[in-house]
């Protein structure tokens, strides 16, 4: 996989439309490409009390986060609101689970396989029309993970474990564009 420069990562997915991230264009850049971990350093922070949502870039076509976890930090159970997701792990290891997506989202999750174990320079493809997911760091070590989904994603449905349900919640972000977020911001993470 060739090292690019964020800037050129960024102007190619300005170039492309939105189709071009159904089509398979997208899917064949990001197979050859990846960022160096230390042009992303200024996005890099990582919470206590969460996982971290980064924002690096965003706009009406697609939404590029850096996140970061702490030993045991993990997401709910969740969609992407209908969006395509290229997840790349830039350090440490990450715990990865599918879930048949529910035709009706009162109905039962139903586990897809066992949990897959995505080590660095590892690429996850994520599609809500495959299965909803959670995403957990089971290891000692803090890692970091690049995401871009191929449209913004403001809210997503997760799945409430004590009532057995999804619901639906708006989404912020810890960091935007390098900057700390206040909570008063109106994209603070939920």
């Amino acid at each position: 996989m060739k090292e690019i420069p964020l800037r050129e990562y960024l102007a190619f997915l300005d170039s492309q439309s939105p189709a071009d991230f159904r089509d398979g264009t997208a899917d064949e850049f990001l197979a050859g490409h990846c960022l160096p971990e230390d042009e992303l350093a200024p996005f890099i922070f990582f919470r206590e009390e969460t996982y971290g949502r980064n924002l690096v870039a965003k706009s009406d076509k697609y939404e590029l986060l850096i996140l970061t976890w702490l030993a045991n930090q993990r997401t709910p159970i969740h969609d992407h609101f209908g969006q395509r997701c290229w997840m790349t792990i830039l350090s440490g290891e990450l715990s990865f689970r599918n879930y048949e997506t529910p035709k009706d989202f009162n109905a039962p999750l139903v586990p897809l396989g066992g949990v897959q174990k995505v080590g660095k320079s590892n690429q996850v493809y994520i599609d809500d029309t495959l299965a909803v997911h959670s995403i957990a760091n089971a290891a000692k070590q803090p890692a970091i993970s690049v995401h871009l989904y191929a449209g913004p994603v403001p809210r997503c449905s997760i799945y409430n474990e004590k009532a057995h349900k999804f619901e639906t919640i708006t989404l912020g972000y810890f960091t935007y564009l390098g900057e700390p977020v206040l909570s008063t911001h109106p994209e603070a993470h939920q």
